[in-house]
C-alpha cells in the first residue's frame, strides 16, 4: 500500500477552489483556526474537550507524575512528571466515510 501525505498547503488549495477564496485568504482563516484550536489545548485547565462536529473531539486531561519509573538503559530511578495527554477522536461520521470505502 502507498502512503499518502498531505500537507496545510495542499489543504489551503483544495478548500479555496472549493468555494473560491484566493489560497492567501484561506491560509490565513486555516491559520487562524489552528491557532486557536492551540491556544484552546494549551489553556491551563484541568480537563478540555474540543468538539468538531462530524470531524471529532480532542480530549485533554492531565496524567499523574511517576516515581518509580526506570531508565531501562541505566537501570536508574527516574521521576516523570505530571503532563497533559491529547487524544483525538474521529466522529461516527468520519468514521462512516472510512469504512464505506472498504465494501
Amino acid at each position: 500500500m502507498i502512503k499518502t501525505t498531505y500537507n496545510k498547503s495542499d489543504i489551503v488549495k483544495r478548500v479555496s477552489s472549493k468555494i473560491n477564496i484566493s489560497n492567501d485568504d484561506l491560509k490565513i482563516i486555516f491559520d487562524s483556526f489552528i491557532n486557536e484550536i492551540t491556544e484552546m489545548i494549551k489553556e491551563p485547565k484541568n480537563r478540555i474537550h474540543i468538539e468538531i462536529r462530524n470531524f471529532g473531539s480532542f480530549d485533554v486531561s492531565p496524567t499523574k507524575a511517576r516515581t518509580n519509573a526506570r531508565n531501562p538503559l541505566t537501570k536508574k530511578k527516574v521521576i516523570i512528571p505530571p503532563r497533559k495527554k491529547l487524544t483525538f477522536k474521529p466522529s461516527k461520521f468520519i468514521k462512516d466515510e472510512i469504512y464505506k470505502e472498504r465494501k
